[in-house]
């Protein structure tokens, strides 16, 4: 597992949007994100692929209609006393994701 700051630094240099997709986990009690950026919108680019945990309120805008990036994504511990909501990402510059969740992990 990496650290909150390496992932962090992977999601400000991976902007572009690959792929992103929800799906319900294999107990059947949550919600999963998978998240597939990568530093350049070309064709062989290096793909990154996140997975989310246990995913909530999550709240998207303006997708599509050409290549998606999202710009200066960060990833904040939350000191909410939820099990699990222990982490939020967001998309500081254009608001175009935002969600609660879990843990992470790099697939």
């Amino acid at each position: 597992m990496i650290s909150l700051p390496e992932l962090n630094e992977l999601l400000v240099a991976n902007n572009c949007l690959h792929a992103i997709s929800i799906q319900l986990n294999a107990d059947g009690m949550a919600y999963d994100l998978s998240l597939s950026v990568s530093a350049s919108e070309k064709a062989g680019a290096d793909v990154v692929n996140i997975r989310f945990i246990d995913i909530s309120q999550f709240a998207s805008r303006d997708f599509g209609g050409g290549l998606t990036q999202l710009m200066h994504m960060n990833v904040n511990k939350m000191d909410s006393g939820f099990d699990r909501m222990r982490y939020q990402l967001n998309d500081l510059e254009d608001k175009k994701l935002s969600f609660y969740f879990s843990s992470f992990s790099l697939d």
